[in-house]
């Protein structure tokens, strides 16, 4: 078994799987086979090390990274042992940890004083409480300050909590240290912010990593437990981790060392969530004996795309030395194409992609990235208008739509009573006459008690302000649970939901396209719950609640089941590759972004071009990269200037494309230049308007001293262009 496993492995990847006792820190270039590496590593130390399962402990920072890590061991591994492996996410990790002990934290989790009653402790049964509802509970705590969250805006004060948060900073300490007048007001909304968290009995992202930290430092017997539990340690993306995340790990390791961390410093783009490049480059000094090895053998990609990736990457002062190389072919080279705007741009890149799928490329083996999720409305417009598939990842999740939150918000209600946001949300969902003013009277009555809310709908019957018939419907709303039950299958519990409320029958009456998308949504959660059933040993609702509250966005992309077009923000391609790549606005101020521009310090520019040699390394087979010439934005029309990172891509691997294709060679390079001259068009050919998508000209016509062309566009039907100021673009047979 030995032999099989290292045999589909090269020096370094079998060196890295052999090597168990002791740090290990292992440099993975982007495509090398880190997944691989980590994989066999495990069942290396099952296989050959007699490990039990139950002592390693593998952290991703996606819940795809651990579902297809524990797919490739149930391959490796005879069984299904990755059912007994800890393979999770951080923040899952931590939750699983706080299911078990939370309560030993008692009254003052996270703070060191508290405002409010100590009645309040944590409990097993926690929720997990998503971005929209943290907004919603800063909005609530400025306006008990007597703030206006149009003047603060509750996302960056939101911000600013989670910074603390994640360099393990309480708010007492931040209160004590906080500078300016915007920090002081985040001071006072961080500590009512934290404690109507912990009345709620709910914790944020953060909190949990914050919270598991601070169990593990003041419960000697936690630690210890967790200590001797997990005898190997393997972290995946280690150059992402935060403050809190690095102590965590090094809590966990102890004294016994046997951590491999694996991951890419020239590939850490996250500091705006607080992930610190020092805790990868400085591992070594945290664990002296550390063995170091070096992936950089590339597995992906085609060496022109590889050096080009190096040319710009290599001009960061931190980073640890290493270069890709492959055994791939050379491949294309880099075309990099010059927009007049936006909508030529976009364009170009449709048209692109409808060649390629003409010739029989799937339109999911191309990604379109961009610095900014503003920029993706540009490419839609085109994609719609030329009927090419597109999905964008980073839109509205399938989780975060009205009619699911619904739902799940009366199943959170049932495992954890005192979630008082989702009480607010389902009181009058579907229609019970409950308004406004009654919640608010409910809230005012709950807050006097210091009661969670749904207590206080228990006992609407003492709200003088509250008329009888009001409190009869609220009543009626508090009898809904009354044979709801915590220990139902997540399935029997979601068929009560619907049957008890109505939600879904009153959708199916109002037959309008709306209620019918949200229906066929209500019927996709139906099928979700189902999956999750089927796949795991033993299914609870909470467990489920708690899967749904850590699934991202790159955990829902359609892959392999659906032919389309990906759209997405560089931050987010990330872990993914893709044949055909375009990096679109690649001009300062985009990448690298006005922000980092600003800052005018290193640091920043760095992990801008960090983050450009991120999107690079996605490409297997083709890289595009598109700038614009001039571009609106606020209502004013721009000169960017291209990307500094374009002009660090040796000339040798760069062919320069405008928008008349003309070529000639400068100084080394390939180019295409805007021509003087009209371009000749003729009928019959196939041009591409950004609008309009693609269309064949049916008549071509001469007034003044201009051409006019006649275009039949599939959906849009007979338009005509003056071809001095046409945007159209030839399409090349």
């Amino acid at each position: 078994m030995t032999d099989n496993l290292l045999s589909s492995l090269n020096d370094v990847q079998r060196e890295a799987v052999q090597y168990t006792d002791g740090p290990l820190l292992i440099l993975s270039g982007a495509g090398s086979g880190k997944t691989r590496v980590i994989t066999h590593r495990i069942a290396y130390l099952l296989e050959h090390h007699d490990v039990s399962p139950y002592r390693i402990l593998a952290v991703t920072f996606t819940n795809k990274a651990a579902k297809e890590m524990k797919q490739r061991l149930d391959v490796l591994v005879d069984g299904s042992v990755s059912q007994d492996l800890w393979v999770a996410t951080f923040h899952a990790t931590c939750a699983r940890i706080l299911r078990r002990d939370i309560e030993k934290l008692g009254a003052n989790a996270a703070s060191e004083s508290v405002s409010r009653s100590t009645n309040y402790t944590y409990t097993r049964d926690f929720t997990i409480f998503d971005t929209g509802e943290q907004v919603t509970l800063v909005k609530d705590v400025l306006r008990r300050l007597n703030y206006s969250d149009k003047q603060y805006n509750p996302r960056a004060i939101l911000s600013h909590i989670s910074r603390a948060k994640n360099e393990s900073t309480s708010p007492e300490t931040y209160q004590n240290i906080a500078d300016g007048y915007f920090e002081r007001i985040v001071a006072e909304v961080y500590v009512l912010y934290q404690d109507a968290l912990r009345v709620n009995n709910s914790l944020d992202f953060d909190d949990l990593l914050l919270f598991t930290v601070k169990l593990l430092n003041e419960n000697p017997d936690v630690r210890q437990f967790y200590q001797d539990k997990f005898e190997y340690i393997l972290v995946d993306e280690y150059q992402d981790t935060n403050r809190c995340q690095y102590e965590l790990v090094n809590l966990l390791a102890g004294t016994k060392q046997n951590i491999c961390v694996v991951g890419d410093d020239d590939q850490s783009i996250y500091a705006f969530r607080g992930a610190d490049i020092r805790n990868i480059l400085d591992f070594e000094k945290d664990y002296p004996n550390t063995r170091v090895l070096r992936l950089e053998q590339n597995y992906r990609s085609t060496q022109n795309i590889l050096d080009a990736a190096w040319g710009v990457v290599h001009n960061n002062r931190a980073r640890k030395a290493k270069k890709l190389w492959t055994e791939n072919d050379s491949g294309e080279l880099v075309t990099c194409y010059k927009a007049m705007d936006e909508n030529d741009e976009a364009g170009y890149v449709g048209t692109k992609i409808e060649d390629w799928h003409a010739e029989g490329v799937n339109y999911k083996d191309c990604a379109v990235f961009y610095r900014t999720n503003a920029q993706s409305r540009i490419f839609e417009e085109a994609f719609r208008a030329a009927n090419i598939p597109y999905q964008i990842v980073g839109g509205v999740g399938f989780y975060d739509r009205m009619e699911i939150k619904d739902l799940l918000a009366y199943l959170r209600v049932v495992c954890n009573p005192n979630d008082s946001m989702s009480v607010r949300r389902i009181i009058n969902v579907p229609g019970r006459g409950i308004g406004a003013t009654t919640l608010d009277r409910l809230i005012n009555f709950a807050t006097q008690q210091e009661i969670p809310l749904f207590d206080a709908i228990q006992r609407v019957h003492e709200i003088t302000t509250i008329n009888r018939g009001l409190q009869a419907k609220v009543g009626r709303f508090a009898r809904i649970f009354d044979d709801f039950d915590a220990s139902m299958l997540p399935t029997d519990a979601l068929d009560y939901v619907l049957k008890v409320t109505g939600y879904l029958k009153n959708l199916e009456i109002q037959k309008t396209i709306e209620a019918q998308n949200r229906v066929e949504n209500i019927e996709e959660l139906i099928n979700a719950v189902i999956e999750y059933e089927q796949n795991t040993a033993e299914p609870t609702l909470s467990d489920y609640l708690e899967n749904v509250a850590l699934t991202a966005d790159i955990d829902t992309m359609e892959t392999d089941s659906t032919d389309m077009v990906t759209l997405m923000t560089l931050h987010s391609a990330k872990g993914l590759e893709f044949p055909f790549v375009f990096i679109v606005g690649m001009e300062d101020g985009y990448l690298p972004h006005k922000r980092s521009i600003d800052e005018a310090t290193e640091a920043a520019i760095e992990e801008e071009r960090r983050l450009c040699y991120v999107g690079i390394t996605r490409a297997m087979e083709q890289l595009y990269l598109s700038h614009a010439s001039e571009r609106r934005m606020f209502r004013e029309t721009l000169y960017p200037s291209p990307s500094r990172f374009i002009s660090e891509i040796p000339e040798h691997l760069i062919k320069h494309v405008d928008r008349y294709r003309s070529l000639f060679r400068q100084s080394g390079g390939l180019y295409e230049v805007v021509s003087e001259d009209t371009v000749d068009y003729y009928v019959d050919q196939i041009v591409l308007h950004p609008k309009f998508g693609r269309g064949k000209i049916t008549k071509v016509s001469e007034a003044g001293q201009d051409v006019y062309v006649t275009v039949r566009f599939s959906r849009a039907g007979t338009k005509q262009f003056a071809a001095s100021v046409t945007p159209l673009q030839t399409v090349s047979d």
